[in-house]
C-alpha cells in the first residue's frame, strides 16, 4: 500500500474546497490638499550649503601623499596577494 502526498497549502484534502485568503486593506493616509515638500527643500538647502571639500581631509591627504612610506609595504603586499587571488578565481 502506498500513500501519495500532494503539498498545496491553499487546498484541503477534499476536492473543490480551497482555503480563503483574507487581505487587510491599508488605511488611506490623511488627505491633504497639497503635498508638503518642506523636507525635500530642507535637504536641498543642506546640500547647497555643504562645502565641496573638507579642509581637514585635504590636509590629511597632503600629509599621506608627501610620506614615501605610505602606505606601508605590508599593506601593499597584502593587497597584491588579494588581487592575485581574485585574478586566479576569475579565470
Amino acid at each position: 500500500m502506498s500513500m501519495e502526498i500532494e503539498f498545496n497549502p491553499g487546498r484541503y484534502n477534499e476536492p473543490g474546497v480551497t482555503q480563503g485568503i483574507t487581505r487587510k486593506v491599508a488605511a488611506a493616509p490623511a488627505a491633504a490638499d497639497k503635498p508638503n515638500f518642506e523636507r525635500t527643500r530642507a535637504i536641498g538647502r543642506a546640500l547647497a550649503e555643504a562645502p565641496e571639500a573638507r579642509p581637514e581631509k585635504v590636509q590629511q591627504a597632503r600629509v599621506y601623499a608627501a610620506d614615501v612610506k605610505y602606505p606601508p609595504d605590508e599593506v601593499l603586499d597584502r593587497l597584491s596577494h588579494l588581487l592575485a587571488l581574485k585574478l586566479k578565481s576569475s579565470e
